[in-house]
């Protein structure tokens, strides 16, 4: 009876230490990157050489382009190895405005992933009747086994310092908060268009949104501004780096997390 109490009393002190290690062998390394990489005009199979180099397994790409004479989704996709179909989410959106001459294809905001994407979704932010290119927000909600997920999105806010892009922006950017709401488990990249110490930068911090650039990578992205970001809820992260770069102008950023 006395051995019975002892093993039992075992099991009770060992349960909380069981569940901790468990709770630890099922988290999954996440390694993100986003880049802005300049349109028709990137290199997309060295684009796919700095990508591998880091080892990312989440990769979300702004300015890219599915055009009948180049598919830079597919470009990329298959020089990752990942599959154009469960691998690949491809958010059309960004295309020029009325104003401007008409471009075959379609341009936009990608989700990449060695992940199997189980879920997909692109959100319009404008709806403009004149000039400006139109902005949208791709998502993605990605299986990483074991019943476990993480959900991505990624955007490219209207540029321009002008009272009106100011407006423009914010505006922007206010649908996306309103989107995600509260929800944790996410990701939120993209090209902003506005550094930190901006009313807009301001409000995601506000809003819970962890700047995982400000904590492990405050570096400049385009020029001497850092006006790309990789914003988490709910996930850890570990690490980040902005890396050097003359493959667009805009340079990547990789953070490191866990799930």
């Amino acid at each position: 009876m006395t051995r019975r109490i002892l093993a039992i009393t075992a099991l009770v002190v060992l349960a909380p230490l069981l569940t901790t290690t468990l709770a630890q062998a099922r988290a999954t390394d996440l390694v993100v990157l986003n880049w802005n990489v300049h349109g028709e005009s990137a290199d997309m199979s060295a684009v796919a050489g700095q990508i591998r180099a880091t080892g990312a397994n989440i990769v979300t790409v702004q300015e890219i382009h599915r055009r009948p004479d180049a598919d830079q989704v597919r470009q990329l996709a298959d020089a990752l190895g990942w599959d154009i179909t469960a691998n690949a989410h491809f958010g059309a959106g960004d295309n020029p405005g009325p104003c401007d001459d008409p471009q075959p294809g379609q341009a936009g905001n990608a989700v990449l992933s060695s992940f199997r994407i189980v879920e997909r979704v692109t959100i319009r932010l404008t709806d403009f009747a004149t000039c400006p290119v139109n902005r949208s927000m791709a998502g993605a909600k990605l299986d990483l086994g074991g019943g476990s997920s993480v959900t991505v999105f990624t955007t490219h806010l209207s540029p321009g310092l002008s009272a009106t892009s100011v407006a423009r922006r914010e505006a922007q950017a206010d649908k996306v908060r309103t989107y995600l709401g509260t929800r944790t488990g996410v990701i939120l990249t993209g090209d902003f268009n506005a550094p930190p110490t901006d009313a807009l930068s301001r409000r995601f911090v506000s809003a819970g949104w962890l700047d995982t650039g400000a904590r492990y990578a405050d570096e400049p992205t385009l020029g001497d501004a850092r006006i790309d970001y990789v914003y988490t809820r709910g996930i850890t992260v570990t690490g980040g780096d902005v890396l050097s770069t003359t493959l667009s102008d805009h340079r990547p950023i990789v953070m490191r997390m866990s799930r």
